[in-house]
């Protein structure tokens, strides 16, 4: 498993078949025991094609030197999927330090005033979920609330960054915020 070009990072008791499962909880048995805000990570640079994420940045102390770790040691053109409460559900649990909106990738734009180290990302997808977008989310929900999260998802997946600005309160908040972004490495 050490040579997958994937990685799947704060893993918990969600692993990834043909990932290397990294988690800082001994108790789930991760391929890799390593706490997050401890940098470097223990990989080289330009090791991982493909770096999953899910539910573990707004745990971390600062999500945008973990975002410059990640740039490291993912390869040029690599594919890392975020997943994370929005910011208007995060404060639900209480071991989240931060909040993401749709703009956490903005300040990795080279063209931002408030630009932060020197990573590059290209987001390719922003996709917001009324309900947490996954397999038992929905399980025992009434059709009517079925329903509801499609309509509603519909919408806010318009225009995201619209979304959070004028109506996300309207509906109770949403609970996830998912970014697919490429690793841009390559200038040229």
């Amino acid at each position: 498993m050490q040579d997958s070009k994937k990685l799947n990072l704060g893993c918990g008791v969600k692993k990834k078949e043909g990932f290397i499962n990294l988690d800082q909880n001994p108790n789930c048995q991760p391929d890799i025991l390593h706490d997050l805000n401890i940098f470097p990570y223990p990989f080289p640079d330009n090791q991982f094609e493909e770096i999953y994420f899910d539910h573990v940045l707004e745990h971390l102390e600062n999500p945008l030197v973990v975002l410059e770790e990640i740039f490291r040691i993912s390869k040029d053109n690599g594919l890392v999927t975020v997943k994370c409460p929005h910011f208007s559900c995060n404060w639900l649990h209480p071991g989240h330090r931060s909040a993401i909106s749709t703009y956490l990738f903005d300040f990795f734009d080279e063209n931002h005033p408030e630009r932060f180290g020197t990573a590059r990302f290209e987001v390719k997808k922003i996709s917001l979920f009324w309900i947490r977008h996954r397999e038992d989310a929905l399980c025992g929900r009434s059709l009517f609330v079925k329903a509801m999260n499609r309509v509603i998802n519909f919408l806010a997946n318009l225009k995201p960054s619209v979304t959070e600005r004028v109506w996300c309160y309207w509906v109770g908040g949403f609970e996830e915020i998912v970014f697919e972004v490429i690793v841009r490495k390559d200038k040229s």
